[in-house]
């Protein structure tokens, strides 16, 4: 590693036109090796990689790319190297993009490397699958918009022509809601530095009996989501369930929240009167301190309220009420939920924005989901 550090210290390294990186050597002057991706594993022309290929993950020219790719993109904000386009194609043989269409293959798309000659066909996004990416996305966003998995099916099926289950696209949100969310969390988005939390009562099977509800009835098979919301971009940092309305679930959608900010911390939380909430709070680790927390937020304080996430929880509440309750503490709908709101639901207040769109980290398109789909796929 330190060897690597000197190297892109050196700033010497040159980006080529076919995707590929030219390293200088630290032995021999004048000596370049030749580093490339190749799917995804890095590859180099210096003879210890050559030699100890099956020893070692990636040689110090590797990791020097590595870490200048990393500083130049991730630093400096400087565009990402034409391997990592959106529209790049590789050669599987070479690793070149110097690849060109070519024609058609059993009704796929053909391309051929001007590099080293390979001819190859385009790569499913979903692989043995019987649909296509876009007949999953449809379906993703029509179940997270409101609708039920059997009006879906039915709908699809009689546009369409297809065979499709309800079973099949609940297999769907759980295959693919997990991959999309581990996509949009890896992306920082850009926050004030106030947030806000509160938490929904769900019906769930197994759960506790509680008070639950605006008229505090005392009700069975209780759940609780928690959420944590940036207060001026409306970003869903976290929705996370628990079994029980303690200090443990204040903790763990915090520090859910805290993950997916990326770096960013808030000055101030406001909440409601909640004791966990304090106790959270005195469990904040890291080296900035803990926020501070504005307590007993209401609907009906001008001055200081918690409208923002209250309004959002009422969304929620419509949702999960047509849903009749959920059966695991570990589905994938509260995500999938989170995900909606942030990247393809628009809002009146953020002027037709989504909040992702407000946060700098929005998907461009009018089909959204498929686009978080293939961004999570590629990646």
């Amino acid at each position: 590693m330190t060897k690597a550090l000197v190297i892109c210290e050196q700033n010497r390294i040159i980006e080529n036109q076919d995707g590929s990186f030219s390293v200088p050597s630290q032995s021999k002057e004048g000596l370049t090796y030749e580093v490339r991706l190749l799917g995804q594993s890095w590859v180099c022309s210096c003879p210890d990689f050559e030699t100890r290929a099956d020893q070692i993950e990636a040689c110090k020219h590797a990791l020097a790319v590595k870490l200048w790719i990393a500083a130049r993109v991730e630093i400096k904000q400087e565009p990402k190297p034409k391997v990592f386009a959106d529209d790049a194609i590789q050669c599987g043989k070479c690793g070149s993009i110097r690849v060109i269409r070519f024609g058609s293959s059993h009704g796929k798309q053909a391309f051929k490397c001007n590099d080293c000659g390979h001819r190859f066909r385009e790569q499913a996004l979903i692989r043995r699958a019987r649909y296509s990416p876009e007949t999953v996305s449809l379906t993703l966003d029509l179940y997270f918009s409101g609708m039920s998995l059997r009006k879906i099916a039915r709908t699809v099926n009689s546009q369409f022509g297809t065979e499709m289950g309800a079973s099949s696209i609940y297999r769907w949100i759980t295959a693919f809601v997990p991959k999309i969310s581990k996509y949009v969390n890896s992306l920082s988005p850009q926050l004030s530095e106030t947030w806000q939390a509160d938490e929904v009562f769900v019906k769930m099977r197994g759960g506790e009996t509680a008070k639950g509800g605006m008229d505090r009835k005392t009700q069975k098979n209780m759940a609780y989501l928690w959420n944590v919301m940036d207060r001026k971009t409306r970003f869903l940092l976290a929705s996370r369930l628990s079994k029980h309305r303690n200090v443990n679930g204040a903790v763990a959608v915090f520090n859910e929240a805290r993950m997916n900010a990326n770096g960013s911390e808030p000055e101030k939380i406001f909440a409601d009167g909640l004791s966990a909430y304090p106790q959270a709070l005195t469990y904040w680790e890291g080296e900035s301190a803990s926020p501070e927390l504005v307590a007993r937020m209401g609907v009906g304080k001008p001055h200081a309220n918690n409208n923002r996430v209250e309004r959002m929880n009422d969304t929620l509440r419509e949702r999960i009420k047509v849903q009749r309750g959920w059966k695991t503490m570990n589905t994938p709908i509260a995500e999938g939920q989170r995900i909606h709101y942030n990247f393809v639901k628009p809002h009146e207040a953020l002027e037709g924005q989504t909040p992702a769109d407000a946060a700098g980290i929005g998907v461009q398109g009018e089909q959204k989901w498929l686009e978080l789909l293939k961004g999570a796929l590629r990646k």
